[in-house]
């Protein structure tokens, strides 16, 4: 269902650090500065309700809706059952990148 919405080619993900700097380059800037910030680490705990009410960003449903959409209740239920204590014990992985850039054009 993530997939059908928000395909891997749609503008949001279809991009990486070097084709900011590209870009920037193509766009006439005559410096170009990107500073790369990738924090893989232990995620803190959180209520279940907040996490299934959110989304990953503003283009894709968040949980609780997909999983209405996508899934029979009983599979709603086995993910839940699944899902809801490793949420809320801070368990798994979290993933992160942020890409700060900033450019001048030639005078």
């Amino acid at each position: 269902m993530y997939e059908r919405i928000q395909p891997l080619s749609d503008p949001m993900l279809d991009f990486d650090e070097r084709d900011l700097v590209a870009l920037c380059g193509r766009t006439g800037f005559a410096e170009t500065h990107l500073e790369l910030h990738v924090d893989i680490e232990a995620p803190k705990p959180v209520r279940w309700e907040t996490w299934l009410h959110a989304s990953g960003n503003p283009k894709i449903p968040t949980l609780a809706e997909a999983m209405e959409t996508a899934l029979t209740p009983a599979e709603q239920e086995r993910v839940v059952a699944h899902l809801q204590p490793l949420v809320e014990q801070g368990r798994g992985q979290t993933r992160s990148a942020i890409a700060y850039v900033w450019a001048t054009k030639p005078g």
